[in-house]
């Protein structure tokens, strides 16, 4: 028995290695065995047998040489980014967008197709179709694919598999479940506005606030390298922060809140879209001048109130946010003006905006959850 328990001992241990190092060799992108056995604390012996089953498993591979110091030259460990791959699709309205990241975290492939929203079936089946087609393009096999991340705007519960409530949807409790039986992988669900502060964050080694300002004003937090929460999956709901006393009614039936000032739809009112919006603003035209400028300083009150309530990074994100870039100057007076106490700026960042990024950033969870718990 005490031997029986004892390779059982000596096997987990293994496991718990080769995991380790396959993870330290992830965030590295590029390491040899020796900074493997130094980082980790290491033996070398335990070192080179772990390597030679990850090479053995496809999971990593020499991809080079590093310069001679004298005696032989030492490999350049790095991991085999086509031995997995992690899908993530993007649910809104009117679209899925669709995309495929490697174990090397690079984003491969995407596409964007039509497919308007319904609780019905038939949608689930669609999302099927439509996901073996994209999976079927890249030239991937099955076996290749880790499971599916599904971003969704609104409150998920992540264990069930749950989208909760969803005003832009406008549906509630619909489990994704039976998807995961329809599209034959692994399936997680987050929320839209996590998965694109995963992308933005992971990484960077340091905390941030992600304020999305869509057609909802949705917020993250990123923390200690993960995404906190709350309670029941609640927390930052920075859109229904309060900006106004008896303020504009917002659609959560309060006044003042910050979606109401903050929010896409809030800035364009009856005009079409956002970059016809921004161009006549750019140009000075009468009127839109005037209420961006309204808008920037709610968006200023906003972050400066994020900033010290957190004291981190605050990041604008969203279809209104790529577009603040160009007027980044206005943006700072106003943050200057409601920031008494601190007297560097650089804290607000406009964020890579880009329209995968919620996609990608569910896929992202996928790979990195692959060195955490799959090997």
């Amino acid at each position: 028995m005490e031997k029986k328990d004892e390779k059982k001992e000596n096997r987990e241990i293994r496991y718990k290695n080769r995991m380790r190092i396959a993870r330290t060799i992830a965030e590295a992108g590029a390491i040899s065995k020796n900074e493997i056995g130094v980082r980790l604390g290491l033996s070398m012996p335990t070192v080179l047998q772990c390597v030679k089953e990850l090479k053995e498993d496809g999971i990593v591979m020499e991809s080079g040489e590093y310069g001679s110091t004298g005696g032989r030259k030492a490999k350049v460990l790095s991991i085999a980014g086509d031995a997995g791959f992690a899908a993530g699709m993007d649910i809104t309205k009117s679209h899925i967008a669709f995309v495929l990241v490697n174990l090397n975290k690079e984003l491969v492939k995407k596409a964007r197709i039509r497919l308007p929203f319904s609780k019905e079936y038939s949608y689930y089946e669609g999302m099927g179709d439509w996901l073996r087609v994209f999976l079927e393009q890249s030239g991937e096999g099955k076996e290749k694919i880790l499971g599916v991340g599904i971003s969704l705007p609104g409150i998920v519960d992540q264990g069930e598999k749950l989208l909760v409530s969803s005003q832009a949807l406008g549906v509630e409790n619909m489990s994704f479940k039976q998807f995961e039986r329809i599209a034959g992988y692994p399936c997680q669900v987050e929320s839209d506005v996590n998965g694109a502060a995963y992308a933005e964050f992971y990484g960077e080694g340091r905390d941030g606030v992600y304020l999305a300002l869509d057609d909802t004003v949705e917020g993250a937090v990123f923390m200690d390298g993960a995404l906190y929460g709350g309670d029941s999956r609640k927390g930052a709901r920075f859109g229904h922060m309060k900006l106004e006393r008896d303020g504009r009614r917002c659609r959560c039936g309060g006044r003042g809140c910050v979606d109401a000032y903050c929010s896409s739809q809030a800035l364009l009112g009856e005009d079409p879209g956002l970059e016809v919006f921004f161009k006549k603003a750019e140009a000075g035209e009468q009127g839109y001048k005037a209420r961006l400028d309204e808008y920037l300083e709610y968006v200023a009150a906003a972050s400066v109130n994020l900033r010290m309530a957190f004291g981190c990074d605050v990041v604008l994100g969203g279809k209104a946010g790529k577009y603040l870039k160009g007027f980044r100057r206005e943006l700072d007076r106003k943050v200057e003006k409601y920031d008494q106490l601190d007297l560097d700026l650089s804290f607000l960042r406009i964020g890579k905006c880009q329209p995968e990024m919620s996609a990608y950033g569910a896929a992202l969870k996928l790979v990195d959850g692959f060195f955490g718990e799959g090997l």
